[in-house]
């Protein structure tokens, strides 16, 4: 029997004290999130007596704004000045057989997106991440994999945004790319819309595309993805360094070389006898080894049983700290030592 029980306001105090959202503490939402999602769920179902009634809906309505709310509060911490972090955002399904590569950094207040795969804009939109903080866009290739997502993208940060204009950096291709989802739009990519950048690394020679308030972004290139229309990108943040090399091989890059943190998308070696675009896990592992790197987080695996399987296959190439990337996952770089800390949204 349904709607047998009315709902009132009460219903928000009771969840939010339920889960614990009485406080800003990031690991309190994150804890509290799949419990709230999961209950919330059996009230839409109509499982909970007085879900169905118009009162029980406004009451659910209420509590998921106000956890949103909470949740956004608290991932304001994201962008404070203690850490550089790194957010894996991007469609999580097990129905996914494709990559939908998105990685966000966040460092000094300002947010940039690496890749705009497909459902990036919803991913960070449903972790309450502030698009407000989004500077730019980041392509490590200009390919309807990688952006999939950037019109959605602009469309969030928009809505915070004073500037109407969101700077896309990538390969050469990316111009023209941006061109047509301006003209799509109806935008004119001068005061509005999307505003493209080539920074055309050559190989050996890195080019800073942002610096900013201790924080220094540079885009390389390798002679091989030089050629395959590829670029990686490097984050310096008072002494922390992230690498984010997409499909290419710009891990073993000279720009790369000692970074605390690379994130690299990967294949297992059994698929990369169907697909060879991307890297094998192996190779990943091998090549942040040579370059010193610190950890690696093998990003792009369709499921779980996928993504552990190239952490074996990276561990047995002798790279001991490695992990498998999933969509929540932060990783944090301490300003005040050296650690890497993991943990999810």
């Amino acid at each position: 029997m349904r709607g047998l029980v009315t709902l009132d306001g009460d219903l928000v105090n009771a969840l939010r004290r339920a889960f614990g959202l009485r406080g800003r503490n990031m690991n309190a939402i994150g804890k509290s999130s799949v419990v709230f999602v999961t209950l919330s769920g059996l009230f839409w179902g109509g499982w909970v007596l007085g879900s169905q009634t118009p009162e029980g809906q406004e009451a659910l309505a209420r509590a998921y704004q106000a956890y949103s709310e909470e949740q956004a509060a608290a991932n304001e911490d994201l962008f404070n000045s203690t850490a550089l972090r790194a957010i894996v955002c991007g469609e999580a399904s097990a129905e996914r057989r494709e990559s939908t590569p998105c990685v966000a950094i966040a460092a000094a207040g300002r947010m940039f997106v690496i890749d705009a795969g497909s459902g990036a804009s919803s991913s960070l939109s449903r972790h309450g991440i502030p698009m407000e903080h989004l500077e730019a866009v980041l392509l490590t290739e200009a390919g309807l994999t990688q952006t999939a997502d950037l019109s959605a993208l602009y469309g969030d940060a928009a809505r915070g945004r004073a500037n109407a204009l969101l700077p896309v950096y990538g390969p050469a291709d990316t111009q023209r790319l941006v061109d047509g989802l301006n003209q799509a739009r109806g935008f004119d990519g001068a005061t509005n819309g999307l505003q493209a950048w080539g920074p055309g690394p050559e190989p050996g020679t890195p080019v800073i595309v942002y610096e900013a308030d201790g924080l220094v972004v540079s885009a390389f290139t390798t002679q091989e993805d030089a050629f395959a229309g590829r670029i990686g990108y490097r984050f310096d943040y008072r002494g922390r360094s992230i690498v984010v090399g997409g499909d290419g091989s710009v891990v073993s890059a000279s720009a790369a070389a000692s970074a605390d943190l690379v994130l690299q998308n990967a294949q297992s070696e059994a698929l990369a006898t169907v697909d060879g675009a991307r890297s094998t896990a192996a190779q990943a592992a091998m090549r942040a080894q040579s370059a010193d790197a610190g950890m690696v987080v093998l990003t792009g695996a369709e499921n779980q049983m996928a993504g552990q399987m190239q952490v074996t296959e990276a561990r047995a190439a002798g790279m001991d700290d490695v992990i498998a990337g999933r969509v929540g996952m932060v990783l944090e770089l301490p300003l005040e030592n050296r650690e890497v800390n993991v943990r999810s949204l």
